[in-house]
């Protein structure tokens, strides 16, 4: 139901296989929503801004997308990851 001409994507968890692994050194499980995953690649937002995965914190680049992990907590719910500024592309 995300419409066609969205530019900046709101998300609670991330799409799957985007920064979307609990402790993604130790290679584990990607956790993420393949459904969201479909959807971010058709409809293709300038930015997508998640959490909910806080071992994923981060940001990544793909296919004209900026995806953005804004996890401030770690998986101990520990204050560990800096905030997140994104500014207007």
């Amino acid at each position: 139901m995300i419409p066609n001409n969205t530019d900046i994507l709101v998300t609670h968890g991330p799409p799957l296989g985007i920064l979307d692994q609990s402790y993604p050194h130790k290679y584990t499980d990607h956790l993420g929503c393949e459904e969201l995953l479909e959807a971010v690649s058709r409809v293709k937002p300038k930015i997508n801004i998640f959490g909910h995965i806080h071992g994923g914190a981060g940001y990544w680049y793909n296919d004209g997308t900026h995806f953005v992990n804004a996890s401030v907590l770690n998986e101990a719910y520990k204050p560990n990851n800096i905030p997140v500024t994104v500014l207007e592309l």
